[in-house]
């Protein structure tokens, strides 16, 4: 576009006063310059950099954008947004039927601007630019499909016979990598839509694999599978993230939620059956998995929490509480078995961590490791009593091994505790009337086996103060799957099925418990760690902190010679002795890294 087609653009929008003013009564000879070779070759845009006068709101608001991405002091975030702004726009004009797509600017060069600068959204756009290429297009599926779909853009028909190519999934992984940084800050100052840009990316990458080599049939190839499996390690934290992100912006969409936890679900269970081979065409099991609502339970990686009616009120208030436990009246979703290798790096994961706690590693891992080998595919284990000195790292242990499962956990302190309403709820009429915790936990986390750590099970009062039962007598119920199933909460009145919860018990001795509950646990000795666990334990502490204080990994440090004054206390004195350590104003220099 010349200085000619430019002002017979404007005219349309500024008088023939302010052209005169602008361009003069002359032709312009001067060869016009602009940032990115010419904003990558776009004659309009270019002009429109150059333009000085007035001009209509949207053509300022292109020319502002056009100003911002070329300030390399801007920060980085509203340069790549512009970018994102002026590929949408190229993008929009190239829509034109009269537009020369194959020799005008293309919207790829912006976006690919924008994923240079670090944007999740500019990533996400460069691979649907690169799916229009090939006359493809990804069709989402909420809220009717869980995994996305490949279609041709002249027809919505699912095709069996193609794939992503090679461009476009480093595109979606790039958006993956992309979003991990934001990780520590809770995507603070993102919008919605960059989140579901990022769980887009994440969704389409394991899924829709790049397509086969000319002549092979439509059997995912091996490597491609493998790949994605190991990087379920470190997308799968990622991916939870995003998804409470997302609710809390979605201003907390109970639907929405459910439909992106199910989905998780549904992507394990297609690259499951792909590195099994249990198909050569592993896209007719998507379409399949797909054409099932969220609200169906999924090959039995779902359950209805609560089968029957929650007992309404007459209190309006009190009817709004009840409301939001009828979420757990539909399929909530099961958290899976990881496979054989995973719960390998598991058990070497841990080792690592807890090298003085041997024998219950051995015990975990060991029930864990069967139910998988006799195809247990959803989450599941014997309850287990950590039974050690304090401060030994029992409840650390099982909060970490719950981490590394990929299920949630909270922890329930029954240490005085002489009632049961913390387990069974609070009957209503009374000023503190709430469900039993394990029902507000699982309806808060939407996962139906979550694990639940039964702090100082020894130390709960084993009399009756006339408040409804001993905290014992309660946990004999939960612990057997049979009761556990019909498990009656006081303040919900009605039956609730907990029988898929996991539970990890922790005392200092056994002489205090009952055998009837002994018998519903497995025993085992988790010893004290001796001085020449310093460092390991230094570490994990260090590492737990920063995740708790929300600081990039590194920020703490402590120092050989500190670490030795730290030997030979145990666990829970080493936390108290390193916060001190890092409170220590003479530390501050040392200790503080931003």
């Amino acid at each position: 576009m010349d200085v000619t087609d430019f002002k017979s653009y404007l005219s349309q929008f500024l008088d023939e006063e302010s052209l005169k003013r602008h361009f003069g009564n002359e032709p312009v000879r001067t060869e016009l310059h602009a940032p990115f070779n010419n904003f990558f070759g776009d004659d309009l845009l270019t002009l429109l950099s150059r333009n000085t006068d007035i001009l209509p709101d949207r053509l300022a608001l292109l020319r502002s954008h056009l100003k911002t991405v070329s300030d390399t002091k801007r920060q980085r975030h509203l340069r790549a947004a512009a970018a994102v702004t002026l590929g949408r726009y190229v993008r929009e004009r190239s829509n034109d039927p009269s537009y020369d797509y194959e020799h005008g600017p293309s919207p790829k060069r912006w976006f690919s601007l924008a994923v240079e600068l670090n944007s999740v959204l500019g990533a996400w756009e460069l691979a649907n630019e690169h799916l229009v290429d090939r006359r493809l297009i990804v069709r989402c599926g909420y809220p009717t499909y869980l995994l996305p779909q490949l279609a041709h853009t002249t027809q919505t028909k699912l095709s069996a016979r193609f794939g992503s190519d090679a461009e476009t999934t480093l595109a979606w992984l790039r958006g993956i990598h992309l979003s991990l940084p934001h990780v520590q800050n809770g995507f603070k100052y993102w919008q919605l839509e960059t989140l579901e840009a990022a769980l887009a990316c994440i969704v389409n990458w394991l899924t829709l694999m790049p397509k086969p080599m000319l002549g092979q049939r439509v059997r995912l190839q091996p490597r491609a599978v493998d790949e994605r499996l190991e990087a379920m390690k470190w997308i799968w934290p990622l991916w939870k993230r995003l998804i409470e992100a997302a609710n809390h912006l979605d201003h907390n969409d109970d639907a929405r939620h459910q439909y992106l936890v199910a989905q998780i679900d549904a992507v394990r269970l297609f690259l499951t059956e792909a590195e099994a081979g249990t198909s050569n065409n592993p896209f007719e099991h998507r379409q399949r998995a797909s054409s099932q609502s969220p609200t169906v339970p999924i090959t039995g990686e779902s359950m209805v929490v609560i089968p029957g009616v929650i007992t309404p009120s007459a209190e309006k208030s009190e009817s709004v509480y009840l409301a939001q436990y009828e979420v757990l009246r539909k399929p909530v979703a099961l958290t899976p078995m990881p496979n054989l290798e995973r719960l390998n790096a598991i058990r070497d994961a841990l080792a690592v961590e807890f090298p003085w706690a041997y024998e219950a590693l051995r015990v975990v891992m060991s029930g864990l490791v069967a139910r998988r080998r006799h195809g247990v595919r959803r989450l599941g284990m014997q309850p287990i009593l950590l039974a050690g000195n304090p401060g030994s790292g029992k409840t650390r242990f099982a909060q970490r091994l719950s981490d590394l499962l990929g299920t949630p956990n909270t922890v329930i302190n029954l240490a005085g505790m002489s009632d049961v309403k913390v387990l069974k709820g609070v009957t209503r009429g009374w000023a503190s009337n709430r469900p039993s915790r394990l029902i507000e936990f699982i309806g808060q986390v939407k996962v139906a086996n979550p694990l639940f750590v039964l702090d100082e099970i020894d130390k709960a009062q084993t009399y009756d103060h006339g408040n409804g039962g001993r905290p014992h007598d309660a946990l004999l119920d939960l612990l057997e799957p049979g009761n556990a199933r019909r498990y009656n909460d006081i303040y919900l009145l009605t039956e609730c099925d907990l029988s898929h919860c996991l539970y990890i018990a922790t005392a200092n001795s056994l002489l205090a418990l009952p055998e009837p509950l002994l018998s519903r646990l497995q025993p085992v000795l988790f010893p004290t760690p001796g001085s020449e666990h310093a460092e390991v334990i230094v570490k994990g502490i260090v590492t737990d902190l920063e995740r708790e204080w929300n600081v990039p990994v590194g920020t703490l440090t402590v120092s050989a010679r500190d670490i030795e004054r730290l030997r030979g206390l145990n666990p829970r004195e080493m936390r108290r002795a390193l916060l001190g350590l890092f409170g220590d104003e003479s530390n501050s220099a040392i200790y503080t890294l931003h």
